[in-house]
């Protein structure tokens, strides 16, 4: 299974956890380590540094830059 299928599996059970309050918040190490990357000083390093944010934008998330969560909102 591809790493970018594993990360979509693991955001749509977490979306389907956090169905109550409409946001599904990850931590930027999280979705960093989940696809197999690194998370050192707000980049993910998976083989081409990632930016949190940038990663963040890529599921359609917000990122908060204090609380280092992304916030994805679930339907």
């Amino acid at each position: 299974m591809g790493r970018s299928r594993c990360v979509g599996m693991l955001l749509a059970g977490l979306a389907l956890g956090a169905c109550s309050s409409g946001v599904a918040k990850l931590s930027s190490k999280s979705l960093c380590e989940n696809s197999g990357g690194r998370y050192v000083q707000g980049v993910c390093q998976p083989g081409v540094p990632t930016k949190a944010s940038d990663m963040c934008v890529g599921f359609g998330g917000m990122y908060m830059v204090d609380e280092d969560l992304c916030h994805i909102k679930t339907p």
